[in-house]
C-alpha cells in the first residue's frame, strides 16, 4: 500500500509489541522500519527494472527476520550508548521482536493488494496478490494515525500496548472485510455472466481507488476479455465491455524481447493482447487488465506497446488509446459509482 500506511501500519505493531517496555521511541522506530521495505525503489534503473525489484528481495518473508533483529540490536545499541542505564536483556530481546514484526507487517500488507508481492525471494520470484485492498484507502489508514497519537497521549500507561492492540484487531477486520467483498464480487459477477450465456470463462475481481465497496471485475474466455464494474455496496448489473483478444502466438516475434517478459511477469497472467497497424507498421500492444478506469479491456493504466519497424522494434508504455477525458469522469464519479442510489440498466459496450 502507500507508504504513509505502511509506516503508520509499522508504527502500531511496535506499539502494541513493545511499546509498554520501550516507550513511544518504538513506535516511531516502527514507522521507519515499517516503510523500508519500500527502499528497494531507489535502486531501480529503469521503469521495467523498477517493475522487477520493487516489491522484491526487501518485501520477502525472510528479510524481516534478518534485517529487523539487526535492526533492533543496533537500536538497543544506540539508546545504552546515550543511557547506560537502559542496559537490560530484556530490553534487546523487545527491540528486536518489535522490528522484525514492524518490518513483516509491510509485505504482508501489500499482498492484499494487487501489484503482486515476491514473498518467496531468492527462492522464487512468483508474484502473490488477493486483490483485496486499494493502493491507497484512507478507512484503513486514519485509524492507525488515530492509534499513534493515542500512543503519544497515554505514553506514561502501562498497559499502553492494549490501544495498539485493539486498533489492529479494528483495521485487519478491515481487511478482511475487503477481501470478502472482493470474493462476493466475483461470484456475482460469475452468475451475471452465466445469465447473459457466456460459458467458458476465468473471472477476477480488483479493487479500485480510495474504497473496497467498487469492484472492476474482468471475465476471460479463450477469445475474448470482458470489463465490468460493481459496487458490492449496492450490486447491480454489471455493464460490460469486451474486446477479442489476438492469438497469443501472433506475439512470438516480440516474446523474447526484456521488455515484454518482464511486463507479462509482472501482469501475473492477466494481459489482454492486441496486435494493430500503425502508419504503416505492427503494434503489438499489451494492456494489464488488473488496472483501468474504462470498460475497454484495451484501456489500462499499465500499458506497454512494441512497434516493429524496419530499423527493429521500439517499445512505450503509454497507452495511445486512452481517452483522459472519460478516465477524469470516471475518477470524479468514483464515489457515485462505488454509492449508487439505485440501479440502472446495463449495456453491453463492443469496443
Amino acid at each position: 500500500m502507500d507508504p504513509f500506511s505502511q509506516a503508520a501500519l509499522g508504527a502500531v505493531v511496535a506499539q502494541a509489541s513493545a511499546q509498554h517496555k520501550l516507550g513511544f521511541r518504538v513506535v516511531i522506530a516502527g514507522a521507519a522500519a515499517g516503510a523500508m521495505p519500500d527502499i528497494d525503489v531507489f535502486f531501480a534503473e529503469d521503469y521495467f527494472h523498477n517493475l522487477q525489484i520493487h516489491r522484491g528481495i526487501t518485501h520477502s518473508l525472510f528479510f524481516a527476520p534478518v534485517m529487523g533483529p539487526l535492526l533492533g540490536f543496533l537500536l538497543y545499541k544506540y539508546e545504552c550508548h546515550r543511557a547506560v542505564s537502559l542496559i537490560d536483556t530484556e530490553r534487546l530481546k523487545y527491540w528486536m521482536l518489535a522490528m522484525f514484526l514492524a518490518i513483516l507487517s509491510h509485505p504482508l500488507l501489500d499482498v492484499l493488494t494487487p501489484y503482486g508481492t515476491q514473498l518467496l525471494l531468492p527462492f522464487s520470484d512468483q508474484r502473490f496478490a488477493l486483490f483485496a485492498m486499494p493502493i491507497i484507502d484512507p478507512l484503513y489508514t486514519v485509524p492507525l494515525f488515530v492509534a499513534i497519537y493515542l500512543a503519544w497521549r497515554y505514553r506514561h500507561k502501562s498497559r499502553v500496548n492494549l490501544i495498539g492492540l485493539s486498533f489492529l484487531l479494528v483495521t485487519s477486520s478491515y481487511l478482511t472485510y475487503g477481501w470478502y467483498l472482493g470474493q462476493a464480487a466475483k461470484q456475482e459477477a460469475e452468475r451475471q455472466l452465466a445469465e447473459l450465456g457466456i460459458q467458458d470463462f476465468e473471472v477476477e475481481s480488483f479493487p479500485t481507488f480510495l474504497q473496497v465497496h467498487y469492484r472492476r471485475v474482468v471475465a476471460r474466455t479463450p477469445t475474448v476479455d470482458w470489463v465490468g464494474y460493481i459496487s458490492m455496496w449496492r450490486p447491480c448489473a454489471i455493464e460490460w465491455g469486451m474486446a477479442e483478444q489476438t492469438p497469443r502466438a501472433m506475439f512470438d516475434n516480440v516474446s523474447d524481447l526484456r521488455e515484454v517478459r518482464i511486463f507479462e511477469w509482472f501482469a501475473m497472467g492477466w494481459l489482454h493482447r492486441t496486435m494493430t497497424e500503425q502508419n504503416g507498421n505492427r503494434v503489438y500492444q499489451y494492456a494489464d487488465l488488473r488496472y483501468g478506469l474504462v470498460l475497454n479491456p484495451k484501456d489500462s493504466l499499465f500499458s506497454l506497446n512494441v512497434v516493429e519497424t524496419g530499423q527493429g522494434f521500439q517499445w512505450d508504455t503509454q497507452n495511445p488509446i486512452s481517452n483522459s477525458g472519460e478516465i477524469n469522469q470516471r475518477l470524479n464519479n468514483l464515489f457515485s459509482s462505488a454509492y449508487p442510489n439505485s440501479c440502472e440498466r446495463p449495456v453491453i459496450a463492443f469496443n
